[in-house]
């Protein structure tokens, strides 16, 4: 019975069901028919994506996607030659009080590729590949948003690995404190880790992967560093 609840066991149990009613196309499906890792599987032994989204707001019914980008890390190194970075042109007018954070202007927009595309790479860098995100709602939620429009089915229980999550933990074990700073420039801050120019989403998707390699000194000690310490519900 405690086996059905453990994270891993309960989305083999998610994907069996979104599997056996799905409406996505061939090469999506292939992600949530992927074996997932065992509970002991050794992290150095997996490839991750780390990848963020730029976005004109946190709602996906009446925001857009601005930009993608992502970078994967095996055997616990960050690949740099396999970074991309996209700007999506969609026609979307650019907020001014985004821009001010983000820097995209629409003459980059311009240039960019579309929504669909940028999307269809994406998943295709996903394949076999274990998510890495600071802050796992934003993206999860325009994901599921664009594959709803696209193709009426937004179940995709994908395996993610959520740094901002992570260092929730890691202080709440500590002083039993959950609320603070958990912007991503904020937590590498706390690891010494060096200050990068923020919402870019491929610096945000290398910073992300740097973190992640900073936090799992803590969360394993002397631990065996397994994949199942790092999954959260």
């Amino acid at each position: 019975m405690l086996k059905r609840f453990k994270p891993l066991a309960k989305l083999a149990n998610q994907r069996s069901k979104a599997l056996a009613k799905t409406t996505l196309p061939k090469d999506l499906a292939l992600l949530l028919s992927a074996e997932l890792p065992k509970e002991n599987t050794l992290i150095n032994d997996l490839e991750f994506l780390a990848f963020d989204i730029e976005t004109t707001g946190l709602d996906p019914s009446t925001d857009q996607i601005l930009s993608i980008g992502f970078v994967t890390m095996k055997n616990l190194r960050i690949n740099m030659q396999g970074a991309e970075h996209y700007f999506v042109n969609s026609g979307t007018k650019v907020k001014a009080e985004t821009a001010v954070i983000n820097q995209i202007v629409p003459e980059m927009l311009e240039q960019g590729i579309s929504l669909d595309v940028a999307m269809d790479k994406l998943f295709n860098a996903m394949q076999n590949k274990v998510l890495l995100v600071h802050g796992r709602c934003v993206e999860q939620q325009f994901i599921e948003a664009y594959l709803e429009q696209r193709y009426q089915d937004s179940s995709f229980p994908l395996l993610w690995i959520d740094t901002l999550s992570i260092e929730k933990s890691l202080l709440a074990n500590v002083n039993r404190q959950k609320t603070g700073d958990y912007r991503l420039a904020s937590v590498r801050k706390r690891y010494g880790l060096p200050d990068y120019p923020g919402h870019n989403a491929l610096v945000d998707a290398v910073a992300t992967a740097e973190l992640l390699l900073a936090q799992s000194k803590r969360v394993y000690a002397q631990t065996p560093q397994v994949i199942s310490a790092l999954v959260k519900n």
